[in-house]
């Protein structure tokens, strides 16, 4: 499937969840760390990044994963996307009995209930990106935190500057290409399409094709790619989702 480009009406969104919104506080998560750490670091959302994340003079990244399994064990990878202010930990709930489970849309990497939640995907996702599609959720907040600056991406000319998206893991980083940033219904992506039959991989391409949307010229997308979904809501839409799409280029060790 080649992905042509279409026009977009460009607005960003401020998202309200509730009247009560705006006085949403952020807890702090103090943790502290042994071995070649400091003797106590402050680890939080904010701090996290500085923290955790370091670059080499060559450029190429690494995460501490450590220190952010002691902060919280269910973080399993981080997610950069340039340009924005996206830079995060990926969490999915190890114990969750429920594939489709949402812990983490309303607690905090710090275990704490209610926003800004954190970025997270369902159990029925595979935590190594290797399944067909992964998809990652985020809230779009009216401080700008967690996926809200995804709605960038509905501006046409930011979306032909900014192309990539950096998972890294454990494992190694991820490199993905950002091919459509599209406005989608609000269905369980992961129950309505299932992703191990390539024919649904094909339809949920198809469907996403047929979007509105910011679509990247030329870029070849099939069903036999790894595809990240990244999944953000609008404000005063409840029906509707903002889909990021991107498809893996590079899976370096």
């Amino acid at each position: 499937m080649k992905f042509e480009k279409k026009s977009i009406l460009s607005v960003l969104f401020i998202v309200v969840f509730g009247a009560a919104v705006s006085l949403v506080s952020f807890r702090t998560g103090n943790v502290s760390f042994s071995g070649d750490a400091a003797a106590s670091v402050e680890l939080s959302l904010e701090t996290a990044a500085d923290s955790v994340k370091h670059t080499d003079e060559s450029g190429n990244v690494t995460i501490d994963f450590e220190m952010l399994q002691e902060w919280n064990p269910d973080i399993y990878a981080w997610i950069t996307v340039p340009g924005t202010s996206i830079d995060y930990p990926v969490l999915q709930k190890s114990d969750a009995e429920d594939p489709y489970d949402n812990y983490y849309l309303n607690h905090t990497v710090d275990l704490e209930e209610g926003l800004p939640g954190a970025i997270y995907s369902q159990p029925v996702n595979q935590k190594d990106f290797m399944d067909s599609v992964t998809v990652l959720y985020g809230h779009n907040m009216k401080n700008g935190k967690m996926f809200t600056s995804l709605h960038e991406f509905e501006d046409s000319d930011f979306f032909e500057k900014n192309h990539q998206i950096m998972v890294y893991t454990p494992d190694g980083t991820l490199t993905y290409e950002i091919f459509a940033a599209v406005d989608f219904s609000d269905a369980l992506i992961p129950y309505e399409y299932e992703f191990s039959d390539s024919a649904q991989v094909q339809k949920y391409l198809e469907d996403v094709e047929n979007s509105t949307g910011n679509f990247r010229e030329g870029t070849d997308v099939s069903q036999e790619n790894r595809i990240l979904t990244l999944s953000t809501c609008y404000s005063g839409r409840d029906d509707r989702r903002l889909l990021i799409e991107a498809v893996l280029t590079d899976d370096a060790v």
